[in-house]
């Protein structure tokens, strides 16, 4: 027998006709769905031979409508949803994913419904519809919570929506990701599966902190410590000033996690960056990244070029108060001079009398 991990691996060589002659070997119809929807989607990315794509999706439409117990039907049919939503075919994904939405309703038990649910809601997640996956993620929370049933039957099925959650958060950018996360972290926490949620808060921090360039496979690899990797998929995909941005983004990851090779990547960044052209927004992002990093002569030069005042105020405070922090007190009293909103000088002052008093 055939498994669908054996028929991956030729789908990855590009072996897609050997891909599909093996599909019949695969016991589950699940897995069967699974696996054609991959070979459809590794035609589509790779330029295989498209004109299969068709019958290949209608053979995995016709594996799912025979199917008899509605938890199996909705999720073929999401799995289904959300290949025809990466192929670029809305409106049948969309068509499908209601179909799934109405299988599911036909669940009688509510664990199995709130967990077939997050199964839907995942599905939506990749597939490029993440308002959508959340209310789902938050409607089959509710089914689950609601049951009236065991507590230890809840905590599996929360704990399934968790998995999903931070799965789902792991597939998406960072801008994306965040709100994931959060929910997978609260999940873990408020059941107190504490390796889980140190876990997912260390990805909330690394998606905080990787924004600009948060690509899922960017994020994966400094999660692994493969931060070259990470540095040449930058290079690889980004230019310019939001490539100055990622490095620097990734330099200040590597410094929160105790890397020292960050200084040499800031000096690189720099020296890579031929020709900038920055608006303000980038000016204010990068002279934040910088004093973050502890670079403050370059994150000042940055501050004084912010046109907007109250930012460039913000940008200032920010730079005299680490300043502080270094016991730098000369540089700190011309910086201080130079902040050009009232409020926010004062407010730098009475922040510094604190810091000073605690030192």
């Amino acid at each position: 027998m055939t498994t669908p991990e054996e028929i991956n691996l030729l789908v990855e060589r590009g072996y897609y006709e050997e891909a599909l002659e093996k599909v019949h070997e695969i016991e589950d119809p699940i897995d069967q769905v699974q696996v054609l929807t991959k070979i459809a989607v590794a035609i589509y990315q790779h330029d295989g031979p498209m004109e299969w794509i068709p019958s290949i999706i209608e053979d995995a439409m016709y594996i799912a409508k025979k199917l008899r117990d509605p938890a199996n039907k909705a999720v073929a049919y999401s799995i289904i949803a959300s290949t025809l939503a990466i192929m670029e075919y809305e409106e049948d994904a969309m068509d499908f994913f209601n179909r799934a939405i109405d299988e599911a309703n036909e669940i009688e038990s509510p664990i199995e419904k709130g967990m077939v649910l997050s199964t839907l809601a995942y599905y939506l997640a990749i597939a490029g519809y993440p308002d959508n996956a959340l209310e789902i993620f938050n409607i089959a929370f509710d089914t689950i919570i609601g049951a009236e049933t065991s507590y230890t039957h809840k905590v599996d099925g929360i704990l399934r929506i968790g998995d999903l959650l931070e799965k789902a958060g792991d597939t998406l950018p960072s801008n994306k990701a965040m709100d994931f996360y959060k929910m997978a972290f609260d999940i873990f926490d408020k059941l107190h599966v504490n390796q889980r949620a140190a876990m997912v808060e260390k990805k909330i921090e690394l998606a905080k902190t990787v924004y600009d360039v948060g690509l899922p496979q960017i994020r994966a690899a400094l999660l692994k410590g493969k931060n070259h990797y990470a540095l040449a998929l930058i290079e690889k995909k980004y230019s310019g000033v939001i490539r100055l941005i990622g490095e620097l983004e990734v330099a200040l990851w590597m410094k929160r996690v105790n890397n020292m090779e960050y200084l040499d990547v800031v000096d690189k960044a720099f020296e890579c960056c031929e020709n900038p052209r920055f608006t303000d927004v980038n000016v204010q992002h990068i002279a934040r990244l910088l004093t973050e990093l502890g670079n403050l002569r370059r994150a000042l030069k940055f501050a004084k070029e912010i046109q907007d005042i109250h930012k460039r105020s913000e940008a200032l405070k920010a730079i005299a108060l680490e300043l502080v922090r270094r016991k730098e007190f000369e540089e700190v009293k011309k910086i201080i001079e130079s902040i050009p909103d009232p409020k926010i000088k004062e407010e730098a002052l009475n922040e510094i009398g604190t810091i000073e008093g605690s030192q």
